[in-house]
């Protein structure tokens, strides 16, 4: 059997081990209540058919560095963002500020009181999963990326796997939720990906898709360095064969998957402290942090790569567009848009899907 990041020790407490997962999750009601009383038999039995067959370990031993960052080392071909100590610090800023964008909530998808499995792809230092591990103590939360950067010390019900989304999925489970967020430029098929999320969900589960409205953003700064860098980015994503845009959130991707109920929701994300409501500069503040600190990371391997540019062309355009985003009489916003869909309770698609082991 393969080893999992997450791996349950039985000498570990139940819950979160030692204080490195504090508390993180904002008003949930009635959601996150779920019974305690649930024996140890029947938590193993939920537990079990969590795996995937393509899971690997230890790939970060791998991972090769360009231009002074780390990337992946999984074998596919260049995924553009790093994996480094300095994207990771970027990944949970993110984090914590979806939280503050979702006051407090985790997911927009109206889950049941219980849900029993929830997976995420392209789950990064597994944040988003370790806090709905913590709000749902009693499913089994599965976390999967292409590199192996999550921590050790989680709850004993998160498990992460090392996992490539764009090969063949073998979990042996379907769930409740599939969330995916950020992933623009990540993936060349999105139509394949929506077929195996609606293939491993449960009838009537529910698959939620995140990203951001880039290109509206610099189309409101025409004529500046921000609009240069988003358009060279988008070349390069293009040439790259996984275009780094929004297309894959239109509705009738969702529906020619097979799914139904498609709601879609846009947060407008201030960019900078500039607004007088105190969240909303806290927001503002954490989204320009991550902005800047993307800006290499995110251009660095595309650009070189795909556009030849040379690396310290790229750099120098890094700068000036972080100077430009540092402009506070700009009052730029980013469209943020979140879309939940259903997989309809009777299936029509004719999809196959896993045998997942009775609870």
């Amino acid at each position: 059997m393969v080893k999992r990041h997450g791996e349950p020790d039985p000498k570990a407490s139940s819950s979160v081990q030692g204080d490195s997962y504090p508390h993180r999750v904002g008003n949930h009601d009635e959601r996150g209540k779920q019974s305690t009383d649930a024996t140890d038999a029947e938590a193993s039995d939920r537990y079990s058919g969590h795996t995937s067959t393509k899971s690997l370990v230890g790939s970060v031993l791998d991972d090769p560095i360009e231009h002074g960052r780390r990337y992946h080392g999984l074998g596919r071909d260049g995924y553009f963002l790093p994996n480094d100590e300095q994207e990771q610090t970027r990944l949970n800023i993110l984090h914590q500020m979806y939280l503050l964008l979702l006051d407090g909530e985790l997911t927009l998808a109206p889950l049941p009181a219980a849900p029993e499995r929830i997976l995420d792809i392209g789950t990064g230092t597994g944040e988003w999963a370790i806090g709905m591990a913590e709000l749902y103590p009693f499913a089994d939360v599965t976390g999967t990326d292409i590199s192996a950067i999550q921590p050790d010390a989680v709850p004993s019900n998160v498990f992460f796997e090392v996992d490539d989304a764009e090969g063949e999925w073998t979990f042996s489970a379907t769930y409740d939720l599939i969330h995916i967020r950020n992933l623009a430029g990540a993936f060349k098929d999105w139509p394949a990906i929506y077929r195996e999320c609606y293939r491993h969900l449960k009838p009537g589960g529910y698959l939620e898709v995140i990203d951001t409205e880039h290109i509206q953003m610099a189309a409101s700064s025409p004529n500046s360095y921000i609009t240069i860098f988003v358009s060279a980015l988008r070349e390069a994503a293009d040439k790259a064969g996984r275009p780094w845009g929004t297309e894959h959130l239109k509705r009738s991707m969702f529906e020619a998957a097979g799914f139904r109920d498609i709601v879609s929701v846009t947060k407008k994300v201030p960019v900078g402290p500039w607004p007088t409501d105190p969240i909303r500069k806290t927001i503002g503040k954490m989204w320009l942090i991550g902005l800047m600190e993307a800006a290499e990371g995110g251009s660095l391997r595309l650009l070189t790569r795909e556009l030849d540019w040379k690396a310290e062309d790229v750099l120098d355009l890094c700068e000036k567009t972080k100077a430009a985003l540092k402009e506070r009489t700009m009052r730029m916003e980013t469209p943020m848009k979140f879309v939940v869909a259903r997989k309809p309770l009777s299936d029509t698609t004719g999809a196959t899907t896993p045998t997942t082991m009775e609870d």
